[in-house]
C-alpha cells in the first residue's frame, strides 16, 4: 500500500512531535514548580513575620493580649454552641 519510506517518515515525525510535546510539558511543569516554590517561600516569610509581630505584641502588652484572647474565646464558644 504505502511505500516503506513514507511509513518511516511518518514514524519519525510522530517521534519528533512526541519529543517536542514531552519537552514542552516538562518546561511548563518546571516553571509551575518554580512559581509554587516562590509563592510558598513568600507565604512562609509572611507567616514568620506575622508570628514575630504577634509575639512582640504579646510581650509588650500582656494584659491587653490576654483580654483579647479571652474575648475571642468567648465569641468562638458562643458561635460553636449554636
Amino acid at each position: 500500500m504505502f511505500p516503506a519510506k513514507a511509513n518511516d517518515d511518518t514514524a519519525n515525525n510522530l517521534k519528533n512531535s512526541t519529543c517536542e510535546i514531552k519537552d514542552d510539558l516538562s518546561n511548563a511543569a518546571n516553571q509551575a514548580g518554580r512559581k509554587v516554590r516562590s509563592l510558598y517561600n513568600t507565604a512562609s516569610d509572611d507567616i514568620t513575620d506575622a508570628s514575630e509581630r504577634v509575639t512582640s505584641e504579646i510581650r509588650t502588652n500582656p494584659v491587653r493580649s490576654a483580654a483579647i484572647a479571652l474575648g475571642v474565646g468567648v465569641l468562638l464558644g458562643a458561635l460553636l454552641r449554636r
